[in-house]
């Protein structure tokens, strides 16, 4: 009975410490049609964080380990890293996509389970999110059930009340008004305070996409929410694709639903009218934002309009987090389209979609529109932590990022106090995806013991020293060829090519942004690589239903034989539709052949692509994987 109280008395004080009051004076109000953070304007140019809360990656086959797209052990990592860099970028406000709602997949975890049913570990996400809102002072629109169909839609949470029309069934609607009444008097377990009373949340939104003709349903949920919490505002769930929706959804405002404080349009190639004729049909009516932006050509004119207008704030689609299990978060986001998503601080990947540009741009302008002066850029904040080697055999490293590094520096040493050697240079690892190593070793020597440590950097300088790992005594070198050109290999056809088309591929590869594939039409492509001794090797491929690569080996470097029977490891992982767009732009099958032990006496494998004269030009080889010893024999063309 001492030990339970004593454990109380230690969680209240816990509680008591990090409720001890939140950094805002203010809700935010709206005024005529600007928002207002007491008696001042309130702009922002800021994010979407559709991640936030969970992974939202719309990868089935990439962390399967996680069990669930939303994995709560990786979140207290990923979340406070994901507030750390948009604290660098002067990030005032996120918007997130909607909440999780049970489908019967088992895909994911959800956040409504069944009729007035909630899973407190999901919601517990969001107490964190906003704990750290409070923290770095950061607003935030909480945004609902979404229309769209995936993890959880509005279909979905119809279904969980017997089915219906979700805007019109009586038990629908009061299903979505216990929500409402449980989302608005939950208490935050974090700092206590109830949600209606946090002054975090800038607005709430019913949920993403909702239809413009849906004004009545708006009306009805937006009179019971200022009902139980006449603090915040609410946003439209409806978004104006042009002039003329713009129009009838401010009118519908104005005459019928006064309840709503904010109208919302997008800035995608596929929407209709500038920022400016947009923002003259809300002039003195109502607050205007852009609830979603995201542009090839034009990036930089829609800020200069949201900045030059009335416009109270712009969300960039979308910022992604890091991963807890190492390396940068997804960008493919939703195998939509290839620039959905960016990662601070933006990286060389990122440059077909103008990540770092972009991300500076949003920087730039979110103090510009605030009447502030643009900090220097800081240096990373926290040290990186560095896992264990992913192979015993050899030196693969992973480590959890440092939030604002571009680059990291590999140091290694033969004695744990050094001195350190830098063996990596500035390390970009946005090609190698995290379930991949980050970087491997191939200079060390076998059976000689080292250690090793990791540092994050960018521009404004370095970060704190990661955690050592040591000593490790590798059996063999490693190298990872991600195919981005030819220079690892020894040797290769003429029909083979180096392809890194962005779209829609980065969909099909799950994004592996280069491939070596043959030209339609041809011969088999051979891909050859040579070492004093080759120990293993993995080879990762992409094929349309078709297994096309055979592994070859030489103990001379020209008399090629087959490899024994059961010497390849294979592993067939199938084509999924994607999340948005069905079968339209779908992943293809997915192959690895592992050996993990090559023939005595191997100095040369042959990697060879089959498919001849077909007309596509798969197979496609994504990575290969080489363990060796010696040294490795490059570039020369068969």
């Amino acid at each position: 009975m001492i030990k339970v109280a004593y454990i109380y008395i230690v969680i209240s004080v816990f509680v008591a410490f990090t409720a001890k009051g939140d950094d805002f004076t203010h809700f935010i109000t709206r005024k005529d049609d600007q928002l207002m953070d007491g008696n001042r304007v309130f702009r922002f140019i800021s994010v979407n964080t559709p991640t936030i809360n969970g992974h939202y990656d719309g990868y089935k086959n990439t962390n399967p380990a996680s069990g669930y797209v939303y994995d709560p052990i990786e979140l207290s990592y990923e979340m406070e890293a994901h507030f750390k860099d948009m604290v660098q970028m002067g990030v005032t406000v996120i918007r997130t996509w909607g909440i999780t709602v049970e489908d019967g997949s088992g895909e994911y975890e959800a956040l409504v389970t069944g009729p007035n049913s909630y899973n407190e570990t999901a919601f517990r996400r969001i107490d964190k999110m906003l704990e750290l809102c409070n923290k770095h002072k950061i607003r935030v629109i909480l945004c609902l059930v979404k229309e769209n169909k995936y993890w959880g839609s509005t279909a979905d949470f119809s279904k969980l009340y017997g089915g219906g029309d979700y805007y019109q069934t009586p038990a629908v609607k009061a299903g979505f008004k216990d929500l409402l009444r449980t989302f608005a008097n939950r208490k935050n377990q974090f700092t206590g305070v109830t949600y209606k009373n946090d002054k975090a949340i800038m607005a709430w939104e019913f949920g993403n996409e909702v239809p413009n003709d849906k004004g009545g349903w708006i009306a009805e949920m937006a009179d019971y929410l200022k009902s139980i919490d006449p603090n915040h505002l609410i946003a439209d769930p409806r978004r104006a694709n042009g002039v003329q929706q713009m129009k009838e959804n401010v009118n519908d405002v104005l005459a019928n639903n006064k309840n709503i404080d904010i109208v919302k349009t997008r800035q995608y190639p596929n929407y209709r009218n500038s920022v400016t004729e947009l923002w003259n049909e809300c002039k003195g009516k109502r607050p205007m934002i852009l609830d979603e932006f995201q542009r090839l050509d034009g990036f930089k004119d829609v800020l200069e309009q949201v900045y030059n207008t009335g416009v109270s704030g712009a969300l960039l689609w979308s910022l992604m987090k890091p991963q807890y299990s190492g390396g940068i978060g997804g960008h493919a986001l939703f195998h939509s389209y290839s620039w959905g998503g960016s990662r601070w601080p933006g990286f060389d990947s990122g440059d077909y979609f103008n990540e770092r540009e972009n991300l500076m741009l949003i920087r730039s302008y979110g103090y510009k529109i605030r009447g502030e002066k643009e900090p220097p850029l800081p240096a990373p904040t926290d040290a990186p932590y560095l896992y264990p080697s992913l192979r015993s055999d050899a030196i693969a490293l992973k480590w959890r990022c440092s939030p604002g590094a571009r680059h990291y520096i590999v140091e290694r040493a033969t004695s744990l106090k050094g001195p350190w050697q830098t063996i990596s240079g500035d390390l970009d690892i946005s090609y190698d995806l995290y379930f991949y190593p980050l970087f491997t070793d191939a200079s060390a020597v076998p059976g000689k013991s080292y250690y090793y440590r990791i540092k994050g950097k960018n521009e404004a300088g370095i970060s704190p020293v990661s955690n050592v790992i040591g000593p490790l005594a590798p059996a063999n070198r490693m190298v990872m060829d991600n195919l981005k050109d030819f220079s690892l290999a020894y040797a290769h056809s003429e029909n083979l090519r180096i392809s890194a088309e962005s779209w829609p591929r980065l969909r099909q590869t799950e994004e592996d942004f280069f491939q070596a594939e043959r030209a339609a039409g041809s011969d088999s492509g051979e891909l050859v690589y040579r070492a004093d001794t080759l120990t293993w090797i993995d080879v990762i491929a992409f094929s349309d239903k078709v297994d096309s690569v055979n592994l070859l080996y030489s103990t001379d470097g020209s008399v090629w034989n087959p490899l024994p029977e059961g010497l390849v490891v294979k592993s067939h992982r199938l084509a999924y539709p994607s999340q948005i767009s069905g079968n339209k732009d779908n992943s293809i099958d997915k192959y690895t052949y592992a050996v993990p032990v090559l023939p005595h006496g191997t100095v040369a494998v042959k990697i060879v692509t089959g498919n001849a004269q077909a007309a596509n030009t798969y197979p496609w080889i994504a990575r290969v994987h080489l363990g060796f010893n010696g040294s490795l024999k490059k570039a020369k063309q068969l």
